[in-house]
């Protein structure tokens, strides 16, 4: 590189779960009530037994506990509720019951996307005056998807700043880049990995640096950027948070949690001398959520059945100023590789009535994945800068 050349380079890529760091859980207390007319949601005293304690739909033959329902009759009441929940009529081989699979819902948020539109900002062009003394290029840009049950986001930024000689200092060049990476579940919204590398070359002055990276807003690593050197690769496994969340399936109140877990990996290559400047921060990063589902009253079965990954992301953002006199001439670069949101993810849980049960299924997530890859940003540019100092 040439005598007085600012490189900044900084792949930031967008992880959703992946480093070490302090788990945080969270409760939402709303519930989720998938079918208010026809299963209310209930609050049951703890450890209340429900099965062969809650009334079938059909009324063909009321629900009573107590009485002994002949074959006919069961092979009515079976097949009249069958009928009324739109169920798929199986036998358990075990004990030879009956068990009514039913397909409750697939709820709207499963598969609906309900966000922002993207937030970006773009370098103006060079319409600076000579006698201007400082001179800064910036790039910004951020994007979510899924919404408030389940989504992620990403946040990619690079800098480049120019500043003139005066009498008291010598001319300086700056470059900074950032990459954040967010991810929803159950309505929190929360950072799970930051990374942010800044550089400073000022003749005659310092020529420093720092490079950080953040999970769930704490540092967990850094380190200054002075001389020449690499790192070796930083590799990361960790779930970021969790978060807990209400739903009725069926007549069943259930409690589903859902973790962000992952991992992210971050290199980081520099150079730094009074003249020149070089950076390259290297992260990319993955997330998935896994899940559990518990009752505090007695039932056959609850459970969660498939999975769902909520983000594949790197965001490469490329900044560059050569200037070694007078004349500036500037670059700035961004990229976009991601996959979001794919994976089926259903809460299922299993009542006994006598003498058969229902399966409930509710899906709350069905999403057939998105993938990007693609330039967001390739801009160059020339800027006169005046007397600009040695």
């Amino acid at each position: 590189m040439k005598n007085s050349v600012l490189r900044a380079i900084a792949l930031v890529a967008l992880a959703v779960p992946g480093i070490a760091a302090a788990q945080e859980s969270y409760v939402n207390n709303e519930t989720y009530v998938v079918d208010q007319a026809r299963y209310p949601y209930i609050i049951y005293p703890s450890s209340y037994q429900l099965n062969d304690n809650y009334p079938w739909l059909t009324d063909t033959y009321p629900f009573d506990p107590y009485w002994v329902y002949s074959p006919a009759e069961q092979d009515t009441i079976v097949n009249d509720e069958a009928a009324i929940t739109n169920a798929q009529v199986l036998f358990d081989w075990s004990d030879g019951s009956r068990i009514l699979d039913v397909d409750q819902a697939t709820i709207p948020e499963a598969n609906q996307h309900n966000v922002p539109p993207v937030d970006e900002s773009v370098p103006s062009g060079d319409a600076l005056p000579e006698t201007a003394t400082v001179f800064m290029k910036s790039y910004n840009r951020t994007e979510k998807f899924g919404n408030k049950l389940f989504g992620a986001g990403y946040q990619a930024k690079a800098s480049i700043t120019a500043t003139t000689a005066t009498t008291a200092t010598t001319k300086k060049v700056d470059a900074q880049a950032e990459g954040r990476v967010f991810a929803t579940a159950f309505s929190f919204e929360k950072d799970i990995v930051r990374a942010h590398a800044y550089i400073t070359g000022q003749q005659g002055g310092a020529n420093t640096g720092r490079a950080a990276l953040y999970v769930m807003g704490s540092e967990v690593w850094s380190t200054p950027l002075n001389y020449a050197d690499e790192t070796s690769p930083l590799d990361w496994n960790t779930t970021f948070f969790s978060v807990k969340q209400h739903f009725t399936v069926g007549p069943v109140p259930m409690s589903a949690s859902a973790s962000m877990s992952g991992g992210a990996k971050f290199t980081v290559k520099w150079e730094i001398s009074p003249t020149v400047a070089r950076l390259t921060l290297t992260p990319n990063g993955n997330s998935k959520v896994t899940f559990s589902a518990g009752v505090d009253i007695f039932v056959l079965y609850v459970g969660v059945e498939g999975t769902l990954s909520i983000v594949n992301v790197g965001v490469p953002a490329y900044g560059e100023l050569f200037w070694p006199l007078c004349q500036l001439a500037w670059t700035l670069d961004s990229k976009l590789n991601i996959g979001a949101l794919s994976g089926t993810v259903a809460l299922v849980a299993q009542v006994k009535f006598l003498f058969f049960s229902q399966s409930y299924k509710v899906t709350i997530a069905k999403w057939p994945g998105l993938t990007k890859s693609l330039t967001l940003l390739n801009r160059n540019g020339a800027q006169n800068l005046g007397i600009c100092g040695s």
